[in-house]
Order: C-alpha cells, then sequence, then structure tokens
C-alpha cells in the first residue's frame, strides 16, 4: 500500500514537471507570461517570443506587470537593440489594480515626456488620452502595446477595438519609456529583457 502511495505521488509530479516544461514562461504578480505567443500586429498573425517581464510599482504600491514579446527569430541582444529593431514587438500590460482612465493617461503622458518633453506628439497623446479615457482598466485587465513597422504605435485594452497610431517615433518612444537610457527603472529594464540570452 504504502508503496502503490510513493509510485502515484512520483506520477503525479512528473505529470505535472512535464506541464510545466510544456508550458514555460514567466509568473510575474498575478500575470504568467508563456515563452512564446502567437500574436496580431497591423492586422497580420505573428509568432512571438518573450523576451522578459516586470512589475511596474508606484509608491511600493504594485500598478500592473509588463511582459515583452519580439517577433520569432529576430536577434536581440540587449535592451538598446531592443527599443531600435524594426519588426513587430508587445508588450503586455497586465493590472495588479484598478486604475481609472485620467490616472492611466497622465502616466502615459508623464512617461513619454521623460523621453520626448512637450509639445512633442501632443496630437497623438491626445488621441490616445481619449481612448484611455473611454477604456478604463480594472484588476486582471490588460493592454497591449504594439510597434508595428512602417505604421506606428498599436493599443488595444481587452475587450476595446485596438487604436492605432501612425507615428513610428512614438512606437518607438514608448519601447523607450521601458527599455531606454532613460527608463522606468532598471528594475524594469532588466526584467524585460532577461529571456534575450535564452
Amino acid at each position: 500500500m504504502i508503496y502503490r502511495k510513493g509510485f502515484l505521488v512520483t506520477v503525479l509530479l512528473g505529470i505535472c514537471a512535464l506541464a510545466e516544461a510544456a508550458e514555460p514562461g514567466v509568473t510575474v504578480g498575478r500575470t504568467r507570461y508563456p515563452s512564446s505567443i502567437n500574436s496580431s500586429v497591423g492586422g497580420k498573425p505573428v509568432k512571438m517570443v518573450l523576451t522578459g517581464a516586470a512589475m511596474r510599482t508606484k509608491y511600493t504600491f504594485k500598478v500592473y506587470s509588463i511582459g515583452s514579446y519580439v517577433q520569432e527569430k529576430v536577434t536581440v541582444r540587449n535592451a538598446s537593440e531592443l527599443v531600435r529593431v524594426d519588426v513587430p514587438k508587445q508588450l503586455c500590460l497586465a493590472f495588479e489594480r484598478d486604475v481609472d482612465g485620467d490616472a492611466l493617461s497622465e502616466s502615459f503622458r508623464d512617461s513619454i515626456g521623460m523621453i520626448q518633453p512637450a509639445p512633442a506628439f501632443a496630437a497623438e497623446l491626445a488621441t490616445l488620452t481619449q481612448y484611455m479615457k473611454e477604456h478604463p482598466v480594472k484588476t486582471g485587465s490588460r493592454i497591449w502595446l504594439s510597434s508595428i513597422p512602417g505604421v506606428g504605435l498599436g493599443c488595444r485594452v481587452d475587450g476595446a477595438p485596438e487604436l492605432k497610431i501612425a507615428n513610428v517615433a512614438l512606437a518607438q518612444t514608448v519601447w523607450e519609456v521601458y527599455l531606454g537610457r532613460k527608463n522606468l527603472g532598471v528594475a524594469i529594464q532588466s526584467g524585460l529583457t532577461s529571456h534575450l540570452s535564452r
């Protein structure tokens, strides 16, 4: 009887290990980011691979986790290359708490302003602000930011239509916010590039 129980435990542990190996990725906060996803960028299907994940905090509170993805089979070795590479890329922001549209749009505007101070992207940020006010996020909501080569920035809140902003420089600036020299923090930059060497 003891032998059978031990055997059953071994089998169950083996099954759990196989399931984990079959679905690798990383968990940050409440969200698991798979190591690869089938996504859509600019209306085209794209196989993406995880470059890393991190947590965005404000005043020690967890606001959202971030997963960074880049098109499969694209060679990227560091944060600088990830910012500059002109291929489909996505950032998935998964919210740990409710954030109203005003606070979200203000935070986004301030982050962009660190890299490109106002009046840079004034019209584009006004459009994005309106979108975020119309689609506030709740705990568990996700925002997908897409860098669409030759087009610009895509922004989609789960359950809402995608907003496309035709400005390639804005898309690159968004990636600089998280991965550039004036980023939101070393922990975020290093987290979002932690899988590049794998």
